[in-house]
């Protein structure tokens, strides 16, 4: 098979799309994606594993049919490391783990094991960090679609040595790396509390200090994750596992927490307002903020936000007009 870039040089060209959404010469979707129609024998939790059940599939000449290009819409770890098995299947199935491990942990902000967390970081560097070999040319790409096919076409080559020499990236991953590791330092010392709602789905961390969200989400496996920081910032976000057509359990339904934000705003004393991100976005987050847009300090008290966050959450689970899953999600098609 070959890249495609999504765009124009795939319009009427027998496609497969993993982790995206299809075009009208689509043939075949391997995508975790809502409503990607996937074929139902195929699909997993991240659009990687679900390459490599089609890669093992006996069916898989039959539902890929003449389609010879394979593309992707958006570009993210889990689309490079299901379009690099695509078309490495052989070298591919020979590292399956790491490759899922490695889409694991970025598309859930999931520890996955040191090697796929210092892939992950390494491929944010390559990405975003100015010494990267990519960073001129992606500073010319003003246009989405092009920048997708520029990073899709750069890195593909880097794979076999993000699952081989890691330590030959360092550069890369090293500083994100660490502060995933301070984060997991300070869950190892006991200066994180931790109580979950299994009735809510929701875990409320206490934390001194902001960690990355791979410290946090390895400790918990609710999709409801509640921050309170420093005393009185605070941070709610939804997961995104519970934003795909997840597989491995069932999440229940997002609840939209504009309003909520509105009624903690009657509430606050403090400058700034409480903002919360579009219910179907893919990891929507609420927080106030200030005028940097940056987390600030509430007026009210850990306990009071908690107790109101739960109340809120367990009054409207059967709310239908705040209720979002993938299951009845729009994606413009």
């Amino acid at each position: 098979m070959q890249y495609v870039p999504y765009g124009p040089e795939l319009e009427g060209v027998p496609n497969v799309i993993v982790d995206g959404l299809a075009n009208a010469a689509t043939v075949l979707a391997l995508s975790h994606w809502p409503r990607s129609a996937t074929p139902q024998e195929l699909k997993a939790d991240t659009s990687a594993e679900i390459v490599f059940n089609y890669l093992r599939s006996p069916a898989a000449e039959a539902l890929r049919g003449d389609a010879m290009a394979v593309s992707n819409n958006h570009f993210d770890i889990d689309g490079l490391m299901g379009l690099w098995a695509m078309l490495n299947p052989e070298e591919a199935l020979e590292h399956v783990e790491l490759v899922v491990a490695i889409a694991e942990c970025d598309d859930f902000e999931r520890w996955s094991g040191e090697h796929a967390a210092r892939a992950v970081c390494a491929l944010h560097g390559l990405e975003h960090m100015d010494s990267s070999p990519l960073h001129e040319g992606l500073a010319a790409i003003a246009d989405p679609v092009e920048r997708t096919a520029y990073l899709y076409n750069e890195l593909l080559p880097f794979v076999p040595a993000l699952l081989g020499d890691v330590g030959s990236l360092e550069e890369f991953w090293h500083d994100e790396y660490e502060r995933i590791a301070a984060g997991r330092r300070l869950f190892e010392a006991g200066r994180v509390g931790l109580k979950e709602m299994p009735e809510l789905d929701m875990a409320v961390f206490t934390l001194p200090e902001n960690v990355h969200p791979i410290a946090v989400n390895e400790r918990t496996q609710c999709s409801r994750v509640a921050l309170v920081i420093d005393e009185f910032r605070y941070l709610v976000r939804y997961r995104y596992e519970s934003w795909v057509e997840y597989q491995s359990r069932e999440f229940p339904p997002r609840i939209d927490l504009g309003p909520f934000a509105d009624f903690l705003q009657t509430f606050e004393g403090n400058a700034g307002y409480w903002k919360a991100d579009d219910v179907a976005s893919i990891v929507p987050l609420l927080r106030l903020q200030d005028e940097d847009e940056e987390i600030a300090a509430s007026s009210i008290t850990p306990g009071l936000f908690v107790n109101f966050l739960a109340q809120f959450l367990a009054d409207n689970a059967e709310n239908e007009s705040l209720l979002w899953s993938p299951a009845a999600a729009d994606m413009g098609t």
